[in-house]
């Protein structure tokens, strides 16, 4: 038979047997994209394979035998794939436990620095979420950085009293 008669047949085939095939794959995967995606695997095995042997007597039942086929292969490769995740789950919270004991120290150290303590505190404010992006850069950059009001504005592209302080200092009422 031409392979352009076969690939008519295949493709009458596929018409009839998809809906078929696709609904029994569901039941079996209960994954309607995954009994697609098995269904198309078997056509294409038939693309491959029908040219060379032939048309089986009932294609219907070839096609669902090699899907059927991909579907053990599909549910195999995520059991292991399943089983890989867990084991280094696991692993990865053996090497955080034995190495958290020593971050944990290093941590208490670093905490009862009270210089770190301060400007790990002031990074905290000068990056605070109330503020805006460019408040942040400019308070960091003047608080952490030592940056002068000036130079931030130069830096920003701006005038000085666009960065400088937005309140007014405190005017003392006479008694």
């Amino acid at each position: 038979m031409p392979a352009t008669d076969i690939h008519r047949a295949i493709d009458a085939v596929w018409r009839i047997e998809s809906p078929r095939l696709i609904a029994g794959l569901t039941r079996i995967a209960r994954d309607v994209g995954v009994a697609e995606d098995l269904a198309q695997d078997a056509l294409v095995a038939a693309l491959e394979q029908w040219p060379e042997s032939g048309i089986p007597d009932n294609p219907g039942a070839w096609l669902m035998a090699a899907a059927k086929h991909r579907a053990i292969d599909h549910f195999r490769r995520n059991q292991r794939l399943e089983r890989k995740h867990e084991e280094l789950g696991r692993d990865l919270d053996a090497r955080q436990m034995s190495s958290g004991k020593a971050q944990m120290n290093d941590i208490e150290a670093a905490l009862d620095d009270d210089v770190g303590d301060d400007l790990l505190r002031l990074v905290f404010i000068s990056c605070h979420p109330v503020l805006s992006t460019e408040a942040r850069i400019a308070l960091t950059l003047r608080l952490l950085g030592g940056l002068t009001t000036d130079e931030i504005a130069r830096a920003f592209l701006v005038p000085e009293p666009t960065v400088g302080p937005t309140h007014r200092p405190r005017q003392t009422h006479p008694l």
